[in-house]
């Protein structure tokens, strides 16, 4: 089927968001944020004040849809400031641990990871990421004082240049006796370790690329016992966006004793209802990190 629906102009979607039973009190207002935000990125902030498609509930007015916008923007902020960290002292661990444990470049060793396949397409990947970033000042001098002896930059450069998710799959699959050694840095075991660096860098990738957080369910599904682990008396949803912040928070735990993460977003996700919260974003009742 060819898609034929035809692009509205702005007057046209204000139009059509009135004829839907939204409230809008500021054309001038509501005209700027649809032409430099959009109506189809504001589309999905429409969904909790819809119980009919297409129709707005009474009452609802275009403010409430740019605040929902407003606030998840600002919560994917604070997301991001602790995925940063979270992903700095990944990157530092692993490399720590396998480099003091083996040597600098450990990750040639295809004996260190489980299967030959995805060692191959580390290997690959780390290819194409030399050469992306071989301008960059430390791959830069490496290549010129020690590339023609050793083409691959030791450990600690090499975390530099791949990617978070790569880093996630390159610890995915290490065995499971290094997997462990490094968990034990975060309290955690190699399977918990495992799912909560795939949960979060699900959450970095969503936060960075703009889509929505708010109501987001993980792609991953963190197992019983990880959850058992770090959340023992926790019986909702593991895939929600309480239960993404949860980790994170549990993670800035063990990198920091003097993180004020969670109260900044405990104070941020107050200026929700909780009704609001616990419906869309899987807060249980007298959530607490």
């Amino acid at each position: 089927m060819k898609y034929i629906k035809p692009a509205l102009s702005i007057q046209d979607q204000m139009e059509l968001l009135k004829a839907r039973n939204l409230i809008i009190s500021d054309d001038q207002r509501a005209r700027r944020y649809l032409t430099f935000i959009g109506y189809y990125r504001l589309s999905v902030y429409f969904l909790p004040y819809q119980s009919k498609k297409d129709e707005f509930d009474p009452g609802t007015k275009f403010d409430d849809i740019l605040n929902l916008y407003i606030f998840d923007r600002k919560l994917k902020l604070l997301v991001l400031d602790a995925i940063e960290r979270i992903e700095i002292a990944a990157r530092a661990v692993i490399s720590n641990y396998m480099s003091r444990k083996f040597d600098i470049h450990w990750f040639l060793n295809e004996n260190l990871f489980q299967k030959k396949t995805e060692w191959e397409y580390l290997i690959k990947t780390l290819d194409r990421a030399i050469q992306k970033n071989r301008k960059k000042d430390h791959i830069k001098h490496y290549l010129k004082k020690y590339g023609s002896k050793s083409p691959y930059p030791p450990s600690w450069n090499v975390m530099e240049i791949l990617t978070f998710g790569n880093v996630s799959h390159l610890f995915s699959n290490l065995r499971g006796k290094h997997k462990k050694g490094i968990g034990k840095n975060f309290n955690l075991t190699q399977k918990a370790m495992d799912d909560i660096l795939r949960s979060i860098v699900d959450c970095r990738n969503l936060c960075a690329h703009h889509e929505r957080f708010w109501n987001s369910k993980s792609k991953h599904s963190i197992s019983k016992d990880s959850t058992k682990l770090i959340a023992d008396k926790f019986s909702g949803n593991n895939r929600s966006a309480y239960f993404q912040l949860f980790i994170i928070n549990f993670m800035m735990r063990q990198i920091t004793t003097k993180s004020t993460w969670n109260n900044r977003v405990s104070e941020h996700t107050r200026t929700l209802s909780d009704g609001f919260l616990e419906k869309h974003m899987g807060f249980p009742k007298n959530a607490i990190f």
